[in-house]
């Protein structure tokens, strides 16, 4: 047997208003997700670099970040494009 769920109109508006609410901050953190950002042990650990080779990579201009109070920030696109440009073809034999 299945119970009945009554709801008022103005219950119902409250909840409606919550699920928008909720949808908004959910769509704002996706975009965020879309291209996360790493620190710069989060780069060291995926790319198995050391933090000198970032260090050269920024003063080179090989690598994209941004520098906040001292601490350095990739997006995981800019990592994504220096590894393209970077890439090597293998050529077929």
């Amino acid at each position: 047997m299945s119970k009945r769920i009554v709801v008022l109109p103005e219950e119902l508006e409250v909840i409606e208003t919550r699920l928008k609410k909720i949808e908004k901050v959910l769509k704002s953190e996706q975009r965020h997700m879309e291209d996360p950002i790493l620190d710069t042990e989060g780069v060291m650990t995926l790319l198995k670099v050391s933090r000198r080779s970032l260090q050269n990579w920024r003063d080179q201009g090989i690598i994209e970040f941004s520098a906040v109070n001292g601490k350095f920030y990739y997006r995981v696109s800019a990592i994504n494009k220096m590894l393209d440009k970077h890439l090597q073809k293998v050529e077929k034999l």
